[in-house]
């Protein structure tokens, strides 16, 4: 019984962080959207911008998920990362109307889980260092 409550814990505080950098992330597609049109920043700034997103919203979603995790949180982020660019792809793919998946979504994929796991060790190193 106590195994069941801890892993719906986790799978709460899994849902919670992927929901928190879902919601970062658009509010900054948002912004970085309305800075390009107000400024005509040139299109080479684009792709940058979005990765720049991508890493500031899995990090601030692995923060929040590993409020209520204790072991394996880099396990946890890289899941985090991974979930958050499926839910991603899936919002994007409806607004464009496009569900292509190409070698590019596995590779955002891959960089997704990595960011997840390494925003994962940081959060711990600096809890641990605080506490």
């Amino acid at each position: 019984m106590k195994m069941k409550s801890v892993g719906n814990q986790t799978t709460k505080a899994i849902i919670r962080g992927i929901l928190y950098a879902v919601i970062v992330s658009l509010a900054l597609v948002l912004f970085f959207a309305f800075l390009i049109l107000m400024t005509g920043m040139p299109a080479g700034f684009i792709k940058p911008g979005t990765q720049i997103i991508k890493v500031l919203s899995i990090f601030w979603g692995t923060v929040v998920a590993l409020r209520h995790i204790e072991k394996r949180g880099w396990m946890f982020g890289a899941l985090v990362g991974l979930l958050y660019t499926v839910v991603i792809f899936f919002i994007f793919s409806i607004l464009d109307k496009d569900f292509g998946i190409t070698s590019g979504l596995v590779a955002d994929g891959l960089f997704a889980c990595a960011i997840g796991a390494i925003s994962a060790m940081i959060v711990r190193t600096l809890r641990a260092r605080t506490v």
